[in-house]
């Protein structure tokens, strides 16, 4: 019960599939929820590659609306929860104060204008890279593999990431978790190669590993990145992370579809 109560705190946690369910909250439970993380991106994979693969096949729309609506699903279905994080850093980092100071400002409410500049060049950023991508092989593929491998790395942040503060989302997870949670996550990493190897050709394999290399590089620059201007980690700095590793993946996408495949 411990385990199928994890999976339903992951999926009221960070998705907005309606669930309405009071569960218990205790040590098994949040550690559990954690673990789970790598799997609510499984989900949003398999649903964003089955919508698009339906409107192509079904329901044939431009290049650029598919790509807008896949974005949009991919916010739909996290409620916003890491854009708002995006933001919240956003507006911290570019205030160009201390650590404290930056932890209060991702505390505030209120929306400033860095946090919105930042989030047009985001999505502006990530739209061109998906709406290039359209028509190549291996669309499919990172429509499957990119929100699972931003959220596995989000779990390796916050297992081996210090804390900046100890209240908050992240503390509440946190202190739930050992270090032997991390091996969750290289579980995660090498089930999707081997079910890629079985279901995949192989430029679809090479793919996948290099956008996997590429998240181990952007895991180490990021928790570098934290841990020097933030003091350490929050929620808001994991929904950073996720939104950040999503557009860089994307970009690896435009340019391997763009330079690598003819």
């Amino acid at each position: 019960m411990r385990i199928i109560n994890g999976f339903l705190l992951a999926i009221q946690f960070f998705t907005t599939i309606p669930f309405q369910k009071n569960i218990q909250w205790d040590s098994k439970s949040g550690r559990w929820c954690v673990r789970f993380i790598p799997l609510i991106g499984l989900i949003l994979g398999i649903l964003l590659a089955s919508i698009h693969t339906l409107f192509l096949n079904y329901f044939p729309i431009s290049n650029a609306m598919m790509a807008l609506f896949l974005m949009f699903f991919s916010v739909l279905f996290s409620g916003g929860l890491h854009v708002d994080g995006w933001m919240d850093c956003s507006d911290a980092f570019f205030s160009y104060k201390d650590k404290d100071r930056r932890l209060e400002i991702m505390s505030d409410a209120r929306v400033g204008a860095f946090a919105v500049i930042s989030l047009l060049f985001l999505f502006g950023f990530r739209f061109l890279f998906i709406f290039e991508s359209m028509g190549s092989s291996i669309i499919t593929i990172a429509l499957l593999v990119i929100p699972i491998l931003s959220r596995t790395f989000m779990v390796y942040l916050l297992v081996t990431t210090p804390l900046a503060k100890h209240e908050g989302m992240a503390a509440a997870f946190k202190k739930h978790l050992t270090s032997a949670d991390k091996y969750y996550v290289y579980a995660t990493v090498i089930l999707v190669l081997v079910l890629l190897y079985f279901f995949t050709h192989l430029t679809s394999l090479l793919f996948t590993v290099i956008l996997m290399l590429a998240s181990f590089f952007l895991f180490f620059r990021g928790r570098a990145f934290i841990v020097k201007h933030f003091g350490g980690m929050t929620g808001d700095t994991l929904g950073a992370f996720v939104e950040g590793t999503e557009t860089v993946l994307w970009l690896i996408c435009w340019l391997y579809a763009s330079y690598y495949i003819l």
